[in-house]
This record gives structure tokens, sequence and C-alpha cells, in this order.
């Protein structure tokens, strides 16, 4: 019985190790993929983690994920069809309607004089903006994965 209780007590410890492995390259992959804007934020607010430089660097930052978002739209409208175009138009309007919302929500919640205030809406902000251009870059990647199938699915 011991001899079981021993195997299994390493069989534990080998599942818990290769676990603990797992979940630290599920992390550092995570890590390395930071996309370019968010490594130029954290570099440009290294420079000047004022409150005032912090500030520039977020307006810069959300400046260029609203480019990145746009330009992931429009690849991603030539990759659809006349129906998913119109039905993308859509979801983008629909968006575009939650992103004021919420943030007129997130300018109305953060209010005072606290000097990091701006600072804090600034970065709820650049979330929901990234968040959407990540989205529509995951839609773009799979449209492009599955380019020949959905091909082959028009066809029939």
């Amino acid at each position: 019985m011991s001899l079981i209780k021993t195997e299994i007590r390493h069989v534990v410890w080998i599942g818990i190790i290769i676990m603990v492995l797992f979940t630290n390259r599920v992390v550092l992959a995570q890590e390395e993929k930071k996309h370019p804007i968010d490594v130029w934020l954290e570099n440009c607010i290294e420079k000047d983690s004022s409150t005032a430089g912090m500030i520039k660097c977020s307006g810069k930052a959300y400046e260029m994920w609203d480019k990145e978002m746009n330009k992931v739209y429009q690849k991603l409208m030539k990759k659809l069809s006349p129906e998913e175009k119109e039905l993308l138009k859509e979801s983008q309007k629909q968006w575009l309607k939650f992103r004021d919302a919420e943030f007129k929500f997130i300018d109305n919640l953060y209010l005072g004089i606290a000097t990091m205030i701006p600072v804090m809406k600034y970065g709820q902000k650049l979330d929901i903006l990234k968040q959407r251009t990540l989205q529509l870059k995951e839609y773009l990647n799979d449209v492009n994965d599955w380019e020949m199938e959905r091909e082959d699915i028009k066809k029939k």
C-alpha cells in the first residue's frame, strides 16, 4: 500500500510541475505578445512619468489605437461579402454608440480634482478602444485563415 501511495505522490508532483511549467509558458507568451502601441506607451511614460507626461502619452496612444482600429476595419471590410459588410457596419455603428455612452459614463464616474483622474480616464478609454481593435483583428485573422473554405461555401 505504501508503494502505491508513493507512486500516487510522484504522479501528483509531476502533474503539479507540468501545470506550473505550462502556466509559466502561457504567462511568458502573453508578455511577449505585447502590441507595439502598448510598448510605445510604456516607453513614452518611462521617459516622462509626470501626470502631464502620462496624459500626453495616453492621448497619443489613443490616436494610434484609433488609427489601428480603422486600418483593421478597412482591411476586414475588403474581405467580406456584401451581406457581411452590412452586418459589420451595423456592428461598428452599435459599438460606437456603446463607446460614446461608456466614455460619458467614465467622464462622470471619475469626477474630482485629483491629478491622476485624467490618467485613469485615459486608461479606461484606451482599454475599450484597444479591445475593439483586437476583436476586429481577430475577425480579420479568422477570415484570412478560412478564406479558401469561405470561397468553397460561397460557390455552393
